[in-house]
């Protein structure tokens, strides 16, 4: 008798910490070091050539999910910038400021609200390849007003159907509640659809931003983008291509400002842990009025990447790259390295950027 009393409390003190589990807690993340060597020959003195780090979206996140029955899970998501290059020097971002959320999933999809990627966002990045920020980064030339990580959202993502899956998110107007401008209150909505099956993904994306959300200046505009890509593997090689098109309403007219833009990409594996990676990335010209001014056209630019990319381990990546890029005629606002200037530059600069990069994921 006392032989069972001791197995019954043995089996009760490995049985009880499972029954009163809340949920599942995973700790992930990336760390990532790029060293770029940037030439602006065509820059003036503020925008010298240089030497120096990005961190290109390294994060750490924790996400969790708890089983609530009938097929149900409530589940979250806090992820946050780590700009350990910056150490110190460090003037933005906080805890949970990258994709973070609390919601409910199930056969239905998920439900979910925080601050998350808009599914115009999250469709770019199923065909784009090319590296979002970072030396190497193209945002900054095809869809930077609309690349957004909104706060304050509503999300619903369906389940996936052969497939096929669709994306729907809208935000609060908390917003309104800190600005002095009449009738403003800055939401902004956005749908995709998406489609993996087999070599083939396509994605059809949109956003539309009330009030000038974008730029936040104005109640009444509205600036919209819809985007569309595709990628497909053959063989050791997948080929991508990414189409956007903007549209925006100038405050002071509401009249149509437009811009379109595409990037090109090839990556091809050479064998082993080695494989290359190319771009073209080409911002077409904004054209319309500002003011009720033409604005000059011959303004867009375009760049040329190249990458030779090693694998270290299943986590651990180690690359070289080059890249290139060419405003137009009349055009000063890019430059290499993800940023757009718009000052200090020649119309028709030029400039160059060479990096070294080592990336662990966990």
């Amino acid at each position: 008798m006392k032989q069972k009393l001791i197995a019954v409390a043995v089996v009760g003190a490995f049985a009880a910490p499972a029954a009163f589990a809340q949920s599942t807690v995973q700790i992930y993340g990336t760390i990532n070091a790029e060293y770029g060597f940037v030439s602006a020959p065509d820059s003036v003195p503020a925008l010298n050539n240089y030497d120096g780090f990005d961190s290109g979206a390294s994060n750490i996140g924790f996400k969790g999910e708890e089983k609530l029955g009938g097929g149900m899970s409530v589940f979250f998501q806090c992820e946050s910038d780590v700009r350990f290059l910056a150490g110190a020097t460090r003037t933005s971002g906080s805890i949970c400021d990258r994709n973070s959320a609390i919601g409910l999933k199930g056969g239905f999809g998920s439900f979910f609200v925080g601050t998350w990627d808009s599914p115009n966002k999250i469709a770019v990045g199923k065909t784009r390849m090319l590296a979002d920020t970072g030396f190497l980064g193209v945002t900054h030339m095809t869809f930077d007003e609309f690349s957004n990580r909104n706060a304050y959202s509503i999300n619903y993502h369906s389940p996936n159907f052969n497939g096929f899956q669709v994306l729907a998110q809208t935000t609060s107007t908390n917003d309104a509640n800190g600005t002095a401008v009449p009738g403003k209150k800055g939401r902004l909505n956005s749908l995709a659809g998406t489609y993996t099956s087999g070599p083939l993904t396509a994605a059809l994306g949109w956003t539309k931003a009330d009030d000038n959300k974008a730029a936040g200046t104005v109640s009444g505009a509205e600036d919209t983008s819809v985007t569309a890509g595709v990628t497909y593997t053959f063989g050791p090689a997948k080929l991508g291509f990414t189409w956007y098109d903007a549209n925006f309403e100038d405050p002071a007219t509401l009249s149509d400002i437009e811009r379109n833009a595409y990037n090109l990409a090839l990556s091809y594996s050479l064998g082993g842990a080695n494989s290359i990676l190319a771009g073209y990335t080409r911002a077409g010209d904004f054209e319309g009025t500002i003011g009720g001014v033409a604005i000059p056209g011959n303004n867009g630019a375009k760049e040329y990447q190249i990458s030779f990319i090693h694998k270290l381990s299943k986590r651990t990546t180690t690359a070289i790259g080059y890249a290139r890029l060419k405003n137009d005629g009349a055009g000063d606002l890019y430059t290499v390295g993800n940023r757009v200037s718009g000052t200090g530059q020649r119309v028709g600069a030029k400039s160059s950027v060479i990096t070294v990069q080592l990336k662990h994921a966990f």
